[in-house]
């Protein structure tokens, strides 16, 4: 198999947690494949000497050799503007100095990086596209179409997309938004995965970890990740307030990195009593224990137009779990649930149709053979070792054969 030596460029923390799931997992699998693979990541805070040492030591056992920068926040489009030329002078640097073969970007701010680079350092360029970032920016109410910076942003992703020898896309939807029907051997589909046989084992840990949270024999439903911006904090209580009819004693575990501030605000908001949930926070290490203890999850995130590119982490996390889903219609979740009876996708926000979302899922908690089908159905559509990781492989064999 022809082997890469590549440099993965990525606008996040490594101490990002979704940089240890949809970052180095593949990152790791792939040096384990015999690619030498250099990883740069901009930084949020100031990492001492001693620290950069124990991370690079941590990257070095996982056959990653990192590099970091720091990130700038404020303002905004001059702090990207300057991240991006000094990502753009430290990618041609690590290009030559080490003689790699590509640059890997996850997304519009690296890929701007490696444009800027290629005429001092050529190389071929792989470009994952994790969303469409001018299309969200839109939709949450920050840029105009047709503004200065959505215009940037389009002629980035539209460059990249021309000189990419391998793009990736999350969900099939927005590979037909951006290449249209034609079969395109060099665009690779591959979502967000989840190591499903780790997760799925650590269900054996499930009463250990409910004894420990305090939870009882009530059936319990998981939410795992941040809220504000795209998640719907407000129908999330909605739908568990009206979801207890069909669910008695229903009780809510919120797993969040971000705190419960605004989720609390919500539960007030609808009269649902302290006792009726749990705010914690878990290492992503032991995320598959937590969701073990749960019956049901959901995940309900603004069905809006730039989210046809989403594919969310925590959907392949849940049913790796064995929880049946509650989603919205983003990416392609719709083809993946309708039909599995593996959770139940709303297009409706009012109580009656949350009244028959929980009453679905009621009888999904209640059969025993859902929690076996949707750990199948994860493994057969997001696992990480049977879809991303060969997909990923895939695309590095392209590139380095068809490599200059």
């Amino acid at each position: 198999m022809p082997l890469l030596r590549s440099l993965y460029v990525c606008y996040l923390s490594l101490e990002d947690p979704l940089v240890d799931s949809q970052v180095l997992a593949y990152l790791e699998g792939l040096a384990q494949s015999g690619h030498t693979i250099h990883l740069l990541t901009f930084e949020t805070r100031s990492l001492t000497r001693s620290r950069r040492r124990e991370l690079r030591r941590a990257m070095r056992a996982r056959g990653l050799n990192w590099h970091g920068l720091r990130y700038h926040q404020r303002p905004s489009l001059p702090a990207t503007a300057f991240d991006t030329l000094c990502g753009a002078a430290v990618c041609a640097w690590l290009v030559r100095r080490h003689g790699l073969d590509a640059v890997h970007v996850r997304n519009h701010v690296p890929a701007a990086m490696a444009i800027v680079a290629a005429p001092f350092a050529p190389h071929r360029l792989i470009f994952d596209i994790r969303g469409l970032m001018a299309e969200e920016y839109v939709d949450a109410g920050r840029w105009a179409t047709g503004g200065l910076a959505f215009r940037m942003t389009k002629y980035v992703e539209r460059a990249a997309m021309r000189r990419a020898a391998g793009t990736v896309v999350l969900t099939q939807r927005v590979k037909r938004a951006l290449f249209g029907e034609e079969d395109r051997p060099d665009v690779f589909v591959i979502p967000c995965c989840a190591d499903v046989e780790r997760i799925a084992a650590d269900r054996a840990k499930r009463d250990e970890v409910r004894a420990a949270l305090g939870l009882g024999e009530e059936p319990v439903m998981v939410y795992v990740g941040k809220f504000g911006g795209w998640y719907m904090s407000a129908e999330m209580a909605d739908f568990f307030a009206v979801a207890r009819g069909a669910l008695p004693g229903l009780h809510f575990l919120v797993i969040t990195q971000t705190g419960g501030s605004t989720i609390e605000h919500e539960f007030a908001r609808r009269a649902i009593e302290p006792a009726d949930y749990t705010i914690t926070r878990v290492e992503h290490a032991r995320l598959g224990e937590m969701l073990g203890a749960g019956d049901l999850a959901i995940a309900l995130i603004k069905p809006l137009p730039s989210k046809v590119a989403s594919s969310p982490t925590k959907i392949g996390e849940c049913l790796a779990a064995g929880l049946p889903v509650l989603s919205t219609d983003v990416g392609d979740v719709m083809g993946l649930i309708r039909g599995s009876r593996a959770g139940f996708v709303l297009e409706e926000f009012s109580d009656d149709s949350y009244r028959v979302a929980a009453q679905a899922l009621a009888e999904m908690v209640a059969d025993d053979t859902t929690s076996d089908r949707c750990v199948a159905l994860a493994d057969r559509e997001l696992s990480l070792s049977r879809i991303g990781l060969p997909r990923y492989r895939a695309l590095y064999a392209l590139v380095a054969s068809s490599r200059r």
